[in-house]
């Protein structure tokens, strides 16, 4: 039997950057399902991506806010649309709207085929060595629409929960179907662990990789701080699982924007995608799709 994929994007804005990605994933193999946020005009990505045979957007959709539990609570939605297919999907790819696919689609393929979990952790939060503690160990309001208790976000410390030790990393991972059922199977076990998650800041980077940290599947997680000797050249490294993202600015927010004059770089990198292109990246997208068709 063929191996099938289920590719789970997170989507707020800019959907010709999103239709670049979906053009870029067109293959029989590969099913693509859509959580656009609450806040933005869904009519807008339907007109410059319609639904299709493997592209399917969800109706029903939540307000994502950054750093909130609401983005885990839209990945898990998108599982569960793609479970919900009946289809035995081999691996689950969680992408972002302004990814770019840089690596040929056949090498995707083969990388997903396998059995690693390509995730990343990079901090352990509890225990010993714990670091940043404050996104657990204080009350955080992400999601919350009131600015007035948003002002006490991270100033309340309250308990951690000791279920599991936790840990966090990068919000991208590709995961197989047996970790993805390991995932579901710890969450309906322990819904006070997830509900505790609700005041957690960036929940994305912690949920999964905590689980599948004191997993069984432990020993196939793609990149673990743990094995690594050089742990400041280890956090340094762009790539993230298989995104290559720029925290070079270790200050910022959010990962730098690429640009055409990045192209070289990202040719060169082992990752399938990069993180993140923008309306201001269309030569760079542009240079990627043209050297897929010279390569057609």
């Amino acid at each position: 039997m063929t191996d099938r994929f289920a590719v789970l994007v997170l989507a707020h804005h800019q959907p010709r950057v999103l239709t670049a990605l979906l053009d870029s994933l067109r293959h029989p193999a590969i099913d693509v399902f859509v959580h656009v946020d609450a806040k933005s005009d869904l009519a807008r990505f339907l007109a410059a991506a319609p639904e299709r045979d493997g592209l399917t957007y969800l109706r029903d959709r939540r307000e994502v806010r950054w750093g909130g539990l609401s983005i885990v609570s839209a990945t898990l939605d998108l599982l569960a649309a793609a479970r919900a297919t009946g289809r035995p999907y081999r691996r689950f790819a969680l992408l972002s709207g302004a990814d770019l696919r840089i690596a040929p689609l056949d090498d995707v393929l083969t990388a997903w085929s396998g059995d690693t979990e390509y995730i990343r952790i990079d901090w352990h939060l509890t225990g010993p060595g714990a670091q940043r503690m404050h996104v657990v160990n204080r009350r955080h309001f992400p999601d919350d629409r009131f600015p007035v208790r948003g002002r006490w976000s991270g100033r309340i410390p309250r308990r951690v929960d000791e279920t599991l030790p936790l840990v966090q990393g990068s919000t991208w991972w590709a995961l197989t179907a047996e970790a993805v059922e390991h995932v579901h199977r710890f969450l309906a076990a322990n819904p006070r662990w997830l509900r505790f998650h609700r005041h957690t800041l960036c929940a994305d980077e912690i949920v999964f990789h905590s689980i599948l940290a004191a997993s069984p599947l432990a020993d196939r997680i793609a990149q673990h701080v743990d094995r690594e000797s050089d742990v400041d050249a280890y956090l340094l490294h762009p790539v993230h699982a298989l995104h290559h993202i720029d925290w070079s600015d270790r200050n910022a927010i959010n990962p730098r924007t690429f640009t055409i004059d990045d192209e070289v770089e990202l040719r060169r990198s082992p990752a399938l995608f990069a993180r993140k292109a923008d309306e201001s990246s269309w030569e760079l997208i542009d240079a990627f799709r043209a050297g897929e068709q010279v390569a057609s």
